[in-house]
């Protein structure tokens, strides 16, 4: 997995991506969402260079992932941690986990994979459901 400077628009942007294709595909909803959040527009991801990151995140994924079945991959745990590991700022790991959060509901659609992520993120990160803005604590 290539490494993006820590606490990055590149490393938000990448988390992005993870969190759009962790229920295993790549819907329009979920993608739209992405550059809609209010972290995308603050940290001026745009389309172009979200679509690059996205490419560079699948290109990672095939290299080191976990096969799951012959369509779905997933990015094994402890590769994933060291994703999360490239936002260490408080205010903006808080603002990733919601952009994040509404990535995952997007489509109406929670899945495990997605659960998951967000919990994985909520545990590395060490937030509990008080220190997270409230859209966020309703996964908890």
């Amino acid at each position: 997995m290539r490494h993006y400077k820590t606490n990055s628009t590149p490393a938000v942007a990448r988390l992005l991506a993870a969190t759009v294709l962790a229920d295993g595909g790549l819907g329009q909803d979920e993608f739209d969402t992405a550059m809609q959040t209010e972290l995308a527009a603050r940290l001026s991801i745009g389309q172009v260079e979200f679509e690059r990151i996205l490419r560079e995140y699948c290109d990672d994924l095939l290299m080191g992932a976990n096969y799951l079945d012959a369509v779905h991959l997933k990015l094994a745990d402890e590769a994933f941690a060291l994703l999360l590991e490239d936002i260490r700022d408080p205010a903006l790991q808080a603002a990733l986990l919601q952009a994040m959060q509404d990535v995952v509901k997007a489509d109406g659609v929670e899945t495990a994979s997605e659960v998951d992520l967000l919990g994985h993120a909520l545990q590395k990160w060490g937030l509990s459901p008080m220190t997270v803005p409230a859209r966020t604590r309703e996964l908890n």
